[in-house]
Protein backbone atom coordinates (compact mmCIF):
# COMPACT_ATOMS: atom_id res chain seq x y z
CA UNK A 1 0.00 0.00 0.00
CA UNK A 2 2.69 2.29 0.80
CA UNK A 3 4.55 1.59 -2.37
CA UNK A 4 1.76 2.58 -4.27
CA UNK A 5 0.98 5.73 -2.66
CA UNK A 6 4.76 6.82 -3.02
CA UNK A 7 4.10 7.15 -6.99
CA UNK A 8 0.52 8.62 -6.51
CA UNK A 9 1.68 11.76 -4.71
CA UNK A 10 4.93 12.37 -6.97
CA UNK A 11 2.91 11.97 -10.20
CA UNK A 12 0.31 15.17 -8.35
CA UNK A 13 2.96 17.35 -7.09
CA UNK A 14 3.98 16.67 -11.12
CA UNK A 15 0.72 17.87 -11.97
CA UNK A 16 0.20 20.57 -9.74
CA UNK A 17 3.72 22.37 -10.79
CA UNK A 18 2.28 21.80 -14.45
CA UNK A 19 -0.81 23.28 -13.60
CA UNK A 20 0.66 26.41 -11.87
CA UNK A 21 3.37 26.48 -14.80
CA UNK A 22 6.25 26.47 -11.68
CA UNK A 23 9.51 24.84 -11.20
CA UNK A 24 10.20 23.01 -8.29
CA UNK A 25 12.34 25.50 -6.55
CA UNK A 26 9.34 28.34 -7.36
CA UNK A 27 6.62 25.36 -5.46
CA UNK A 28 9.97 25.08 -2.29
CA UNK A 29 9.75 28.92 -2.31
CA UNK A 30 5.82 29.19 -1.84
CA UNK A 31 6.16 26.27 0.53
CA UNK A 32 8.50 28.43 2.37
CA UNK A 33 7.25 31.66 2.45
CA UNK A 34 3.75 30.35 3.36
CA UNK A 35 5.47 28.37 6.29
CA UNK A 36 7.17 31.41 7.46
CA UNK A 37 4.45 33.43 7.66
CA UNK A 38 2.66 31.15 9.75
CA UNK A 39 5.39 31.43 12.33
CA UNK A 40 5.58 35.05 11.90
CA UNK A 41 1.81 35.07 13.08
CA UNK A 42 2.27 32.68 15.67
CA UNK A 43 5.03 34.65 17.25
CA UNK A 44 3.41 38.13 17.19
CA UNK A 45 0.08 36.04 18.69
CA UNK A 46 2.17 35.69 21.51
CA UNK A 47 3.37 38.53 21.64
CA UNK A 48 7.34 38.28 21.22
CA UNK A 49 7.64 39.63 18.29
CA UNK A 50 10.22 42.42 18.29
CA UNK A 51 11.31 44.68 15.39
CA UNK A 52 14.72 42.88 14.51
CA UNK A 53 12.56 39.57 13.98
CA UNK A 54 9.83 41.39 12.32
CA UNK A 55 12.33 43.06 10.00
CA UNK A 56 13.60 39.48 9.16
CA UNK A 57 10.68 37.62 8.80
CA UNK A 58 9.12 40.35 6.76
CA UNK A 59 12.65 40.31 4.37
CA UNK A 60 12.63 37.04 3.80
CA UNK A 61 9.24 36.63 3.08
CA UNK A 62 9.24 39.53 0.38
CA UNK A 63 12.25 37.98 -1.59
CA UNK A 64 10.47 34.79 -1.82
CA UNK A 65 7.70 35.81 -3.12
CA UNK A 66 9.22 37.59 -5.46
CA UNK A 67 11.59 34.48 -6.29
CA UNK A 68 8.82 32.82 -6.88
CA UNK A 69 6.75 34.81 -9.54
CA UNK A 70 9.46 36.98 -10.85
CA UNK A 71 11.93 34.36 -10.86
CA UNK A 72 14.64 36.55 -13.60
CA UNK A 73 15.14 38.55 -10.37
CA UNK A 74 18.03 35.47 -9.61
CA UNK A 75 19.38 36.06 -12.93
CA UNK A 76 19.96 40.06 -11.80
CA UNK A 77 21.21 38.81 -8.09
CA UNK A 78 23.49 36.26 -9.67
CA UNK A 79 25.23 39.42 -11.40
CA UNK A 80 25.47 41.93 -8.81
CA UNK A 81 27.34 39.39 -6.26
CA UNK A 82 29.44 38.57 -9.26
CA UNK A 83 28.65 34.54 -8.44
CA UNK A 84 29.36 31.85 -10.54
CA UNK A 85 25.50 30.26 -10.24
CA UNK A 86 22.09 32.23 -9.54
CA UNK A 87 21.56 29.15 -6.84
CA UNK A 88 25.31 30.23 -5.54
CA UNK A 89 23.15 33.39 -3.78
CA UNK A 90 20.37 31.14 -2.40
CA UNK A 91 23.45 29.09 -0.96
CA UNK A 92 25.10 32.68 0.67
CA UNK A 93 21.34 33.92 1.45
CA UNK A 94 20.88 30.47 3.34
CA UNK A 95 23.97 30.89 5.60
CA UNK A 96 22.86 33.71 6.59
CA UNK A 97 19.79 33.10 8.16
CA UNK A 98 20.88 30.25 9.84
CA UNK A 99 23.68 32.51 11.25
CA UNK A 100 20.86 34.73 12.49
CA UNK A 101 18.97 31.81 14.00
CA UNK A 102 22.17 30.88 15.73
CA UNK A 103 22.03 34.11 17.76
CA UNK A 104 18.43 33.88 18.17
CA UNK A 105 19.03 30.52 19.94
CA UNK A 106 22.76 32.21 21.64
CA UNK A 107 20.13 34.90 23.00
CA UNK A 108 17.53 32.15 24.28
CA UNK A 109 20.33 30.31 25.99
CA UNK A 110 21.24 33.63 27.94
CA UNK A 111 17.73 34.37 28.79
CA UNK A 112 17.40 30.97 30.48
CA UNK A 113 20.78 31.24 32.71
CA UNK A 114 19.47 34.49 33.65
CA UNK A 115 16.32 33.35 34.66
CA UNK A 116 17.83 30.12 36.41
CA UNK A 117 20.31 32.92 38.37
CA UNK A 118 17.23 35.26 39.14
CA UNK A 119 14.86 32.70 40.16
CA UNK A 120 17.75 30.64 42.68
CA UNK A 121 18.14 34.58 44.11
CA UNK A 122 15.04 34.73 44.99
CA UNK A 123 14.55 31.47 46.81
CA UNK A 124 17.59 32.50 48.58
CA UNK A 125 16.54 35.68 49.46
CA UNK A 126 13.04 34.31 50.37
CA UNK A 127 14.61 31.73 52.66
CA UNK A 128 17.12 33.66 54.49
CA UNK A 129 16.01 35.61 58.15
CA UNK A 130 15.69 38.57 56.53
CA UNK A 131 17.32 40.79 59.11
CA UNK A 132 16.72 44.40 58.98
CA UNK A 133 20.66 45.94 58.54
CA UNK A 134 20.87 49.21 60.26
CA UNK A 135 24.33 51.51 60.67
CA UNK A 136 26.71 53.28 58.68
CA UNK A 137 27.47 50.51 56.37
CA UNK A 138 27.49 46.66 55.43
CA UNK A 139 30.50 44.34 54.16
CA UNK A 140 29.09 42.18 51.21
CA UNK A 141 31.45 39.04 51.13
CA UNK A 142 30.63 35.96 48.73
CA UNK A 143 31.76 32.99 49.95
CA UNK A 144 33.03 29.98 47.86
CA UNK A 145 35.20 27.41 49.67
CA UNK A 146 37.06 29.92 51.51
CA UNK A 147 37.47 27.50 54.93
CA UNK A 148 41.07 28.59 54.99
CA UNK A 149 41.13 32.39 55.35
CA UNK A 150 37.13 33.15 55.88
CA UNK A 151 37.34 33.04 59.79
CA UNK A 152 41.14 35.35 59.57
CA UNK A 153 38.75 37.56 57.11
CA UNK A 154 36.13 38.14 58.98
CA UNK A 155 37.79 38.45 61.93
CA UNK A 156 39.73 41.71 60.39
CA UNK A 157 36.38 43.36 59.69
CA UNK A 158 35.45 42.78 63.08
CA UNK A 159 38.33 44.24 64.96
CA UNK A 160 37.88 47.77 62.98
CA UNK A 161 34.51 47.56 64.92
CA UNK A 162 32.54 47.32 61.47
CA UNK A 163 29.46 45.27 62.97
CA UNK A 164 27.44 44.68 59.78
CA UNK A 165 28.57 42.28 57.40
CA UNK A 166 25.90 40.34 54.71
CA UNK A 167 27.25 37.11 53.44
CA UNK A 168 26.32 35.18 49.72
CA UNK A 169 27.20 31.73 50.58
CA UNK A 170 28.00 30.61 46.80
CA UNK A 171 26.95 27.08 47.79
CA UNK A 172 29.99 25.54 49.13
CA UNK A 173 31.26 22.33 49.45
CA UNK A 174 33.94 22.54 52.07
CA UNK A 175 33.45 23.48 55.54
CA UNK A 176 33.01 27.26 54.95
CA UNK A 177 28.95 26.92 55.78
CA UNK A 178 30.00 25.29 59.35
CA UNK A 179 32.37 28.34 59.67
CA UNK A 180 29.58 31.21 58.90
CA UNK A 181 26.98 29.12 60.68
CA UNK A 182 28.97 29.34 64.08
CA UNK A 183 28.96 33.34 63.86
CA UNK A 184 25.54 33.94 64.97
CA UNK A 185 24.97 37.77 64.03
CA UNK A 186 26.25 37.09 60.56
CA UNK A 187 23.67 37.36 58.19
CA UNK A 188 23.94 34.51 55.35
CA UNK A 189 21.90 34.35 52.42
CA UNK A 190 22.70 30.57 50.63
CA UNK A 191 22.82 30.03 47.29
CA UNK A 192 21.01 26.23 46.00
CA UNK A 193 23.46 26.42 43.01
CA UNK A 194 26.92 28.04 43.06
CA UNK A 195 26.32 31.09 40.45
CA UNK A 196 29.46 32.86 41.21
CA UNK A 197 30.66 36.85 41.71
CA UNK A 198 27.75 37.70 39.34
CA UNK A 199 25.19 36.43 40.84
CA UNK A 200 26.00 37.18 44.30
CA UNK A 201 26.38 41.18 43.51
CA UNK A 202 22.95 41.41 42.84
CA UNK A 203 21.61 38.52 45.41
CA UNK A 204 23.40 41.06 48.10
CA UNK A 205 21.95 44.67 46.15
CA UNK A 206 18.31 43.07 46.24
CA UNK A 207 18.51 42.22 49.94
CA UNK A 208 20.01 45.65 50.45
CA UNK A 209 16.71 47.21 48.45
CA UNK A 210 14.42 45.11 50.64
CA UNK A 211 16.05 45.06 54.20
CA UNK A 212 18.80 47.65 54.55
CA UNK A 213 18.65 51.43 56.31
CA UNK A 214 22.64 52.09 55.90
CA UNK A 215 24.38 55.23 54.16
CA UNK A 216 27.65 52.91 52.32
CA UNK A 217 27.82 49.14 50.80
CA UNK A 218 31.12 47.39 50.86
CA UNK A 219 31.99 44.70 48.52
CA UNK A 220 34.65 42.73 50.43
CA UNK A 221 36.56 39.83 48.61
CA UNK A 222 36.47 36.54 50.86
CA UNK A 223 39.85 35.23 50.01
CA UNK A 224 42.42 37.47 52.15
CA UNK A 225 43.42 39.99 48.86
CA UNK A 226 41.34 42.91 50.56
CA UNK A 227 42.99 45.24 53.30
CA UNK A 228 40.22 46.89 55.50
CA UNK A 229 42.36 50.08 56.37
CA UNK A 230 42.07 50.95 52.88
CA UNK A 231 38.41 51.60 53.59
CA UNK A 232 38.70 54.98 55.51
CA UNK A 233 39.95 56.09 51.78
CA UNK A 234 37.04 55.66 50.34
CA UNK A 235 35.10 56.97 53.79
CA UNK A 236 37.34 60.54 52.88
CA UNK A 237 36.62 60.64 49.03
CA UNK A 238 32.79 60.78 50.35
CA UNK A 239 33.34 63.14 52.97
CA UNK A 240 35.37 65.40 50.20
CA UNK A 241 32.76 65.02 47.71
CA UNK A 242 29.22 64.85 48.74
CA UNK A 243 27.77 64.12 45.29
CA UNK A 244 29.81 60.96 44.93
CA UNK A 245 27.55 57.72 44.77
CA UNK A 246 30.23 55.44 43.87
CA UNK A 247 34.04 54.92 44.76
CA UNK A 248 36.07 52.15 43.02
CA UNK A 249 39.30 50.91 43.78
CA UNK A 250 42.03 51.34 41.44
CA UNK A 251 45.76 49.25 41.70
CA UNK A 252 47.45 51.73 39.26
CA UNK A 253 46.48 55.00 40.32
CA UNK A 254 49.02 55.90 42.30
CA UNK A 255 52.04 53.51 43.57
CA UNK A 256 50.52 51.11 45.70
CA UNK A 257 51.74 47.32 47.96
CA UNK A 258 50.12 45.66 45.20
CA UNK A 259 52.02 42.41 44.01
CA UNK A 260 49.75 42.06 40.67
CA UNK A 261 51.44 39.78 38.50
CA UNK A 262 53.26 41.08 34.90
CA UNK A 263 50.29 39.18 32.43
CA UNK A 264 47.82 40.97 34.89
CA UNK A 265 48.73 43.89 34.33
CA UNK A 266 48.49 43.70 30.78
CA UNK A 267 45.19 42.33 30.62
CA UNK A 268 43.71 45.22 32.68
CA UNK A 269 45.59 47.94 30.61
CA UNK A 270 43.77 46.22 27.58
CA UNK A 271 40.75 46.14 29.52
CA UNK A 272 40.60 49.81 30.37
CA UNK A 273 41.00 50.66 26.76
CA UNK A 274 37.74 48.79 25.81
CA UNK A 275 35.61 50.04 28.96
CA UNK A 276 36.62 53.15 27.77
CA UNK A 277 35.39 52.54 23.73
CA UNK A 278 32.57 50.28 24.61
CA UNK A 279 31.36 52.67 27.77
CA UNK A 280 33.07 56.20 27.32
CA UNK A 281 34.42 56.05 31.15
CA UNK A 282 38.14 56.15 31.85
CA UNK A 283 39.06 53.70 34.32
CA UNK A 284 42.91 53.13 35.51
CA UNK A 285 41.39 50.01 36.98
CA UNK A 286 38.98 48.04 34.56
CA UNK A 287 37.59 45.29 36.70
CA UNK A 288 36.99 46.46 40.42
CA UNK A 289 36.13 43.96 43.36
CA UNK A 290 36.77 46.41 46.25
CA UNK A 291 33.89 49.05 45.88
CA UNK A 292 31.98 51.61 47.97
CA UNK A 293 28.51 52.29 46.84
CA UNK A 294 25.86 54.62 48.73
CA UNK A 295 22.25 53.12 49.06
CA UNK A 296 20.70 55.61 46.48
CA UNK A 297 23.31 54.35 43.68
CA UNK A 298 22.34 50.58 45.06
CA UNK A 299 18.71 51.32 44.57
CA UNK A 300 19.30 52.59 40.78
CA UNK A 301 21.38 49.77 39.47
CA UNK A 302 20.19 46.06 38.04
CA UNK A 303 22.64 43.77 37.06
CA UNK A 304 21.52 40.45 34.61
CA UNK A 305 24.75 39.23 33.21
CA UNK A 306 25.35 36.02 34.36
CA UNK A 307 29.02 35.56 33.38
CA UNK A 308 32.43 37.70 34.13
CA UNK A 309 31.56 40.21 32.22
CA UNK A 310 28.88 41.94 34.81
CA UNK A 311 31.56 44.38 35.92
CA UNK A 312 31.16 45.78 32.49
CA UNK A 313 27.83 46.01 33.03
CA UNK A 314 27.90 47.58 36.43
CA UNK A 315 30.10 50.07 34.47
CA UNK A 316 27.68 50.78 32.15
CA UNK A 317 24.59 50.83 34.91
CA UNK A 318 26.59 53.72 36.09
CA UNK A 319 26.79 55.68 33.09
CA UNK A 320 23.24 54.99 32.35
CA UNK A 321 21.86 56.65 35.56
CA UNK A 322 24.34 59.11 34.92
CA UNK A 323 25.55 58.15 38.92
CA UNK A 324 29.12 60.01 39.82
CA UNK A 325 32.15 58.23 40.64
CA UNK A 326 35.89 58.39 41.72
CA UNK A 327 38.59 55.51 41.86
CA UNK A 328 40.89 55.88 45.41
CA UNK A 329 44.67 53.72 45.52
CA UNK A 330 44.16 50.24 47.18
CA UNK A 331 46.83 48.09 48.60
CA UNK A 332 45.81 44.44 46.79
CA UNK A 333 48.14 41.56 48.40
CA UNK A 334 47.58 38.57 46.07
CA UNK A 335 48.78 35.10 47.86
CA UNK A 336 49.14 31.84 46.39
CA UNK A 337 46.31 31.00 47.56
CA UNK A 338 44.12 33.91 45.87
CA UNK A 339 46.06 33.48 42.45
CA UNK A 340 44.70 29.94 41.96
CA UNK A 341 41.12 31.14 42.08
CA UNK A 342 41.70 33.61 39.58
CA UNK A 343 39.96 33.57 36.34
CA UNK A 344 41.90 32.56 33.18
CA UNK A 345 43.51 35.84 31.41
CA UNK A 346 42.07 34.41 28.62
CA UNK A 347 38.78 35.00 30.00
CA UNK A 348 38.84 38.46 28.96
CA UNK A 349 38.25 37.46 25.00
CA UNK A 350 35.43 35.68 26.68
CA UNK A 351 34.08 39.22 28.54
CA UNK A 352 34.55 41.10 25.70
CA UNK A 353 32.57 39.20 23.26
CA UNK A 354 29.60 38.76 26.10
CA UNK A 355 29.81 42.85 26.35
CA UNK A 356 29.32 43.71 23.09
CA UNK A 357 26.60 40.93 22.15
CA UNK A 358 24.98 42.23 25.35
CA UNK A 359 25.51 46.08 23.63
CA UNK A 360 24.54 45.30 20.15
CA UNK A 361 22.55 42.47 20.10
CA UNK A 362 20.28 42.26 23.14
Amino acid sequence: MHEGMYPVAKDGLIILLIFFKMTLLEFFFIISWIIILILALDIAKKQKFNALHFLVFIWIGWWLLMFSFFPDILLSIWKIFWTARWADVLVYGAIIFLLYFVLLLLAKHVENRESITALIREWAISNSSKKIIDGREVFLIRVFNEEKVLKWVIKNIIDKWYKNILVVNDWSTDNSRTILENIPWLIVVNHAVNRWWWAALETWFEYIRRYAYVKYVVTFDADGQHDIADYSKYLKAFKKDDSLWVVLWSRFIMKTNSNVPFIRKVTLFLGRFFTMLVSWIFLTDAHNGYRVFTLESIKKIRLTIDTMAYASELIEEIKKHKIKLKEVPVNISYSEYSMNKWQSSWNAINIAMRILWTKFFR
